[in-house]
């Protein structure tokens, strides 16, 4: 089969047919946004005008960046991509951590805009040299941390499922609560195997959407909120106030940084060999410069570090139109939205059993993306299933016995408390002991 034409990336497409690209794009894009900035408001009680501001932030930023992967706005740092960009579930246990450990959320997002800017500054400097660092990020490593991330985040769904009881390790269920999640995920199971197409690629939206309507019948659900949010409302940068430098918040989101390198990387090789478009350490450069951008810009913004949306490759792929301009036109849809201070807010009073319906779907595509990329690793002869039984093990501690790093300085609990990057950094550390005579041979 004949490649196709290098210029299919840059390809102009008539004004209708960008426009209806861009519109799926842009809704499976609020897929990648919406879940980071819920798991997180819940996980630190933010009030509903906080989560609101954060939702628009978070879909705003990730709108941004998607525009800056996709066009040259920025001489020489766009890799004119079509990659859709969205919030990087790594950074929810650090984004946690920082706003609980934080005299308040004003505070404690102060310091998550510190961090966050210093990392995507650090990593626009990185991008140059990041293609001889890849070497010790191999698809053990990438599968495994896939695996750790999907399985540390996995207890969110059952504390979603238990709502207000959540939390209270002696509780049990609320009958209500435990019908609508199980009617949630019963009818994403079923639209999941009989939806195709356009259709089947947005079933968790559906769900949300059904799940919702389904709580408002119940008496679950209170818009007073969305009826008081108004319909526009400009994001001003730092709207919680000045950045503060914090180092172990820097040094912690450093690390989800690098997790987030990696990838982007491992996404945006799949994209090229899509599109058909060569890629080399020029290419790989430009694709880093933009997410350092990108992470620096969302920082100002106060929302989270942007990582491209795995999903939005499958639908590149269906597509078979495989252009950057609806990419660009979905990245301005998502900034738009979050100008609407209403749709934020109907997502933050979606209760939580309906997120706990969808939460194994969300969680669950990671570790089987996770599992599809270990496919390709060698476990003959080699260490390669200690890495990850290790690295699962190590992840599953914090989740276990929260408390488990308690009495350890506050660096040793941001770090080692948070499965996520425990997990990730054990991955990396064991594959640099067991396969170091691998990575000395690509080195030379």
């Amino acid at each position: 089969m004949a490649k196709e034409p290098l210029s299919q990336v840059d390809k102009k497409l008539p004004l209708v047919q960008n426009l209806s690209l861009g519109f799926q794009h842009a809704v499976i894009a609020i897929l990648a946004a919406i879940p980071v900035p819920l798991i997180v408001a819940v996980s630190t009680g933010m009030s509903l005008g906080q989560t609101r501001f954060f939702i628009s932030a978070v879909i705003f930023t990730a709108g941004l960046s998607s525009i800056l992967a996709a066009l040259d706005l920025v001489p020489r740092i766009s890799p004119k991509l079509p990659m859709i960009m969205g919030a990087s579930f790594a950074v929810v246990p650090v984004a946690i951590a920082t706003l609980k450990a934080a005299s308040s959320i004003s505070v404690g997002f102060q310091i998550m805009a510190g961090a966050t800017m210093v990392s995507g500054f650090l990593c626009f400097l990185a991008a140059p040299f990041w293609a001889k660092l890849q070497r010790f990020f191999p698809p053990i490593v990438i599968g495994t941390n896939l695996m750790v991330l999907g399985t540390a985040l996995l207890p969110n769904t059952f504390h979603w499922m238990m709502a207000d009881q959540a939390y209270h390790l002696t509780a049990s269920v609320v009958p209500k609560a435990f019908y609508l999640t199980v009617g949630v995920f019963l009818f994403y199971v079923v639209i999941s195997k009989y939806l195709k197409g356009m259709l089947g690629n947005i079933t968790i939206l559906l769900s949300l959407i059904v799940g919702t309507i389904a709580a408002a019948f119940m008496g679950m659900m209170n818009f007073a909120t969305v009826k008081a949010a108004p319909w526009f409302a400009i994001n001003m940068p730092l709207n919680f106030g000045l950045p503060k430098f914090d180092s172990e918040a820097i040094l912690t989101f450093l690390i989800v940084m690098v997790l987030g390198m990696v990838e982007v990387s491992g996404t945006a090789t799949g994209i090229h060999n899509i599109v058909h478009k060569p890629i080399n350490r020029v290419q790989f450069g430009k694709i880093l410069k933009t997410l350092g951008l990108g992470t620096l810009l969302s920082g100002l913004f106060n929302s989270v570090q942007p990582t491209s949306f795995v999903p939005s490759v499958g639908v590149l792929d269906l597509s078979k139109v495989h252009s950057r301009f609806p990419i660009a036109t979905a990245g301005g849809m998502l900034m738009v939205i979050g100008f609407i201070p209403k749709f934020s807010a109907l997502i933050a009073v979606i209760p939580k059993p309906v997120l706990g319906g969808i939460g194994f779907a969300i969680f669950g595509v990671i570790i089987g993306s996770a599992v599809d990329i270990l496919k390709q690793v060698d476990f003959n002869g080699n260490q390669n299933k200690l890495i990850i039984g290790l690295s699962m093990g190590i992840t599953m501690i914090p989740a276990t016995y929260p408390n488990f790093y308690a009495h350890f300085p506050s660096l040793v609990q941001n770090i080692m408390g948070s499965g996520i990057l425990s997990g990730a950094l054990t991955a990396i550390l064991l594959n640099i002991f067991f396969n170091f005579s691998d990575l000395r041979s690509k080195i030379n």
